[in-house]
């Protein structure tokens, strides 16, 4: 159980980036608590955004299916999600996470049992689907809570059913994962799995946003919402019959107060608890030879002639700035946690964009809040609202916020080379700056072609998003010079779960909508919009770039590679 349990903490640190044991007398410093409670802070408001838009859905179902007493159908339909999720999630997590890095081959190099190195992988990352588990049953349990006011065990039941409800699609994941993985060789290659694990992931949100923004487009008819989900041959209540552990659950949780409900709980955490058993039981053995031969490098050998030709046209001189502009690009694109948390969402966001006005463009137009937008749009403020999107695409994609914590383990390297610290720094402005023109060309554009905007207003747009995505991606530059994440096992650390991107994509947020107001409640005309949201934007560009240089050199140097 100790060698258990250590691996369990080592698993959970790699997995989620948390801090070791610091050595004995050390304290944190101020920085390091405000930091601690600034993330906090924005975990909270996340999680809170995102209880108050599955409540709101909740709502809506239970007001829809409660006067047929069909109210049932929002816990089935909850543990539907919740597995379809940790199916999605679980294996996409655990296709990314089979091989973690080289140390693993050195677990199994000691006398470790297999069974307790992937148990213990398994553990780790069930506690993250648990967690999403009970988040969306929280939310569900709220709104019975406030309508029916049921007894303690309901919430028992509640809780205890979405611990149980992760294990069985989980354990499914790594079914799945272990034969595949051990008998196709490519797939075993920390940069493919990523990829793969990516685009799939990409899929997902696709998805998941088509039947969330579906779904929200109906919840005002109530007739829709019985038919497509409380009806017998509605997909929801088909996937429950064919998955026994959730109508194990909404058994329970229909008569929380009953014999049926602990036999129901009985047999629901018989089904879910056998699976995982069953697997780190009978699979261990296989998964730890599934993990020999990862990441392996695969060296040609060149002849004298194809070396000859290599070196005459692959080593040559060139201009160090270009050098260093086209190892930020190639070192983005060649590390698919990068690239699809970063250019990617240039695509991904029009894409999501599109999904919400496609399946929600009547509820938008009849939408009180949204008729200020439309007014704009009456108004001859579609310039404005162009240039706002290609600001926020232009500046959401991570990459100068991000610059100096992605090279952490390069710093070194980096160091001893004979190139200034505002070259190598500036390389990594110029990299953000190309995929904010190309945000900056995008968003103006189609939200040009869908207002039907003329050449010069498209233009106007264009000019604005490229000024304004300059100037706040040049702040994250600043901001990730002066606080980089310098410590972290792999790259998910240094991009997704950075807090400098999570501050500057928020900050992005604001700065868009208090600007969009600011335009609405002054009147601003297309000529002003230029003047003050293209030409002021560049002044403060400038004047913050001046000192840069000098304060990049000293950071660097101030930085122990």
């Amino acid at each position: 159980m100790k060698v258990f349990l250590s691996l369990l903490s080592l698993y959970l640190r790699g997995f989620y980036n948390l801090p070791g044991k610091k050595a004995a007398g050390t304290k944190p410093s101020f920085k390091d608590k405000l930091k601690t409670v600034g993330i906090a802070i924005l975990a909270v408001f996340l999680l809170v955004d995102f209880a108050v838009i599955f409540i709101f859905i909740n709502i809506g179902l239970y007001d829809a299916l409660a006067p047929a007493g069909l109210q049932g159908i929002v816990l089935l339909n909850i543990a539907i999600l919740a597995s379809a999720l940790t199916l999605v999630i679980g294996f996409l997590t655990a296709l990314s996470t089979y091989f973690m890095s080289d140390m693993e081959l050195f677990l199994l190099s000691m006398p470790i049992q297999p069974r307790a190195l992937f148990g213990a992988k398994f553990s780790a990352l069930y506690l993250s689907e648990a967690a999403l588990s009970l988040f969306f049953m929280v939310t569900t349990m709220v709104i019975f809570g406030i309508r029916e006011s049921p007894p303690f065990m309901f919430y028992v039941w509640g809780t205890l059913a979405a611990l149980l409800l992760p294990m069985v699609p989980l354990a499914l994941s790594y079914l799945v994962l272990i034969p595949l993985l051990k008998g196709l060789r490519f797939l075993r290659n920390k940069q493919v799995m990523f990829l793969i694990s990516g685009l799939m992931g990409m899929a997902l949100g696709v998805g998941f946003n088509l039947y969330y923004q579906g779904m929200m487009s109906h919840l005002s008819d109530p007739a829709w919402i019985s038919e497509n989900l409380g009806g017998p041959n509605s997909l929801v209540v088909r996937l429950g019959q064919a998955y026994p552990p959730a109508m194990f659950m909404v058994q329970a949780m229909t008569e929380p107060v009953s014999l049926n409900a602990i036999l129901s709980m009985l047999a629901m955490a018989a089904l879910c608890v056998a699976g995982p058993i069953l697997l780190i039981s009978l699979c261990s053995g296989v998964y730890a030879k599934s993990l020999l031969g990862f990441s392996e490098s695969h060296v040609k050998k060149l002849s004298k002639k194809d070396a000859q030709h290599f070196l005459n046209t692959r080593i040559k001189a060139g201009s160090t700035m270009l050098s260093l502009i086209k190892r930020e690009v190639r070192g983005m694109n060649r590390e698919p946690v990068y690239l699809l948390n970063g250019p990617m969402i240039i695509l991904i966001m029009p894409l999501i964009m599109g999904i919400m006005l496609f399946a929600q463009k009547d509820a938008f137009l009849n939408d009180p809040d949204f008729a200020p937008i439309l007014a704009m749009f009456a108004q001859g403020k579609g310039v404005i609202v162009a240039a706002l999107a290609g600001v926020f695409l232009g500046s959401s994609t991570s990459i100068t916020c991000t610059a100096l914590s992605r090279d952490a383990k390069a710093l070194y390297f980096i160091k001893s080379l004979p190139i200034s610290a505002w070259s190598y720094m500036a390389a990594k402005l110029v990299h953000g700056l190309l995929f904010a023109l190309i945000g900056a060309l995008v968003g103006p554009v189609l939200i040009g072609m869908v207002l039907k905007l003329s050449t010069l207003r498209i233009a106007g747009a264009v000019f604005i998003a490229l000024s304004m995505s300059a100037l706040l991606n040049l702040l994250g530059l600043w901001l990730d010079t002066a606080n980089p994440r310098l410590s972290w096992d792999n790259p998910v650390a240094a991009m997704k779960q950075n807090p400098n991107s999570m501050i500057a994509v928020l900050a992005d947020m604001v700065i868009v909508g208090l600007v969009g107001f600011l335009a609405f409640k002054t009147g601003m005309s297309d000529t002003q919009a230029v003047l003050y949201l293209g030409l002021l934007p560049l002044v403060v560009f400038a004047l913050l770039l001046l000192p840069y240089p000098r304060y990049a050199a000293q950071r660097l140097a101030s930085i122990d590679a």
